[in-house]
């Protein structure tokens, strides 16, 4: 009966301070691959650093648990500051510092982030815009160099009158006769013509921006709310563990004293 007691309590301990353990030094661990190689200066390559340390954050909470679960079960063999792993308790004090370090620097590094991403949308817009503007003076030019041309502009009519389009096409076909008599007869209807395409261009692309941007800031919204408020929640439960701790093994100590003094 001896021999099965011990086995029980004493191997359930031991197998909850294992997994205890390599819980927390798995988590660690990859905290430092993920930090491989190390660009703090990016604030993008941060940011996400961080979004990651605290997505894990919750695995090295369970291993503390884990850990002091098993010290309860070997309380009776152990007494006083050795049923407390002081280096369990420093983790978590360590970790509840780091993370209420990293809530004010994801929080400004996802600022950044932001701006940075804004910046690349306002870019891509402009080129976007440019793009139109130089196809559209391209098209213009090769229009204005066929009206000014009677031999090429006979040579495009027929052309267009020889296409076998089908029904849905023939709509287009019919615009662009229309356009070349009017750019014909009145040469500023291809500057109407221009202007009206550009137009139109200008607003799916700023609709694109928009929307771009919209996406974005939502997106930076929440994950700047949810992994900045995470990491303070997570600060405060490794700070309070410590803390716990900490203060147990100090209200247990003076009582070992007064044991040994009787």
């Amino acid at each position: 009966m001896k021999t099965g007691s011990f086995f029980s309590q004493s191997y359930s301990a031991l197998i909850l301070k294992i997994t205890g353990l390599i819980l927390i030094l798995g988590t660690l661990l990859d905290y430092i691959v993920l930090a491989v190689p190390p660009n703090f200066l990016d604030s993008e390559w941060l940011a996400n650093l961080i979004n990651e340390w605290v997505s894990r954050a919750t695995v090295p909470i369970l291993g503390l648990a884990l850990l002091f679960l098993g010290v309860w079960f070997d309380r009776d063999s152990e007494s006083g500051l050795k049923g407390f792993p002081k280096l369990a308790l420093g983790l978590s004090a360590l970790l509840g510092v780091i993370f209420l370090l990293l809530a004010p620097l994801y929080f400004n590094s996802s600022r950044l982030m932001s701006a940075a991403q804004t910046r690349q949308i306002n870019q891509q817009t402009a080129q976007a815009e440019q793009q139109l503007n130089n196809l559209l003076e391209q098209q213009r030019a090769r229009v204005d160099a066929i009206v000014s041309n009677e031999n090429q502009l006979a040579q495009l009519q027929q052309r267009l009158d020889s296409l076998d389009l089908p029904e849905d096409q023939q709509a287009q076909l019919q615009q662009i006769r229309t356009t070349l008599e009017k750019v014909k007869s009145d040469p500023k209807a291809l500057d109407q013509e221009v202007a009206k395409a550009r137009t139109e261009g200008m607003n799916q692309i700023q609709q694109k921006q928009a929307e771009a941007l919209g996406e974005l800031q939502t997106k930076m919204r929440r994950d700047r709310l949810h992994t900045t408020l995470s990491s303070l929640v997570f600060a405060a439960g490794y700070l309070v563990i410590a803390w716990a701790g900490l203060g147990s093994s100090r209200s247990k100590a003076p009582k070992a004293k007064k044991r040994q003094a009787r």
